[in-house]
């Protein structure tokens, strides 16, 4: 499945550098519904379920993905108001979470389980897989990871690139003024098939769509990029 992440300018020259994308702790996340998508109304019930929160995201976390990136909205609230970078991933289809965006909360009967301090697998994912239908516009996909180490300079948690994140796009924003030839170095590091696309407004509807002129431009860039290379190999 093709997916989706949006990040500022630094970020994602960060991200390409390292090969990496943050994992989001659960309890960070904009949405302070995250994983209480269900009626709580019991106050045992509730009290149970917030300490099993607690536990699950001191051990796991989320990377969000949308499922395209023509969105405006995704491109002004997550990527520096049209400024920043939408990096496009291949993620296998069993570990993408779709998400079902519902205007009530969940009616489970959960108090049976939670006398045990239970949270079923299956519960869990959808509750991960469940928002509010104000946020239907993120049109979201999510992978849940695991936490593992730290990253003691940035205090944050990241997933590296690999053949369950494979990077397969680079699309800079419509208002993107940064350095395309730093993008271009970190890219020439990478195998080769991934695409360096410039975005544009449309001029029909409000989407955000690919200019094909400029996008021609970054491939001639990356083309001169490699032929440069290759003669300088070859003079040595």
């Amino acid at each position: 499945m093709r997916v989706y992440h949006f990040l500022s300018e630094s970020n994602a020259n960060d991200d390409l550098k390292n090969r990496r994308i943050k994992i989001s702790r659960i309890a960070d996340m904009n949405d302070p519904f995250e994983l209480l998508a269900i009626e709580l109304s019991n106050k045992e019930v509730r009290r149970a379920f917030l300490k099993k929160r607690g536990q699950i995201d001191a051990k796991y976390g989320v990377i969000c993905f949308s499922r395209a990136w023509s969105n405006p909205v995704l491109w002004s609230h997550y990527a520096e108001k049209h400024r920043g970078v939408c990096l496009g991933f291949d993620i296998p289809d069993d570990l993408a979470i779709r998400v079902q965006y519902n205007g009530e909360r969940l009616m489970q009967n959960v108090i049976r389980d939670f006398s045990r301090g239970v949270l079923d697998k299956k519960l869990m994912i959808r509750l991960l897989g469940t928002k509010y239908k104000g946020w239907e516009y993120e049109d979201e996909v999510r992978v849940r990871a695991k936490l593992k180490e730290r990253d003691k300079k940035e205090g944050q948690y990241f997933k590296e690139f690999g053949e369950d994140l494979t990077l397969r796009e680079v699309v800079l924003g419509a208002r993107w003024e940064g350095e395309t030839e730093e993008i271009v170095v970190r890219l020439r590091k990478y195998p080769k098939g991934i695409r360096l696309i410039q975005a544009r407004l449309a001029f029909r509807s409000f989407r955000i769509v690919e200019n094909k002129v400029k996008t021609s431009q970054l491939l001639s860039m990356i083309l001169h990029a490699d032929h440069l290379r290759a003669s300088r190999s070859g003079s040595r």
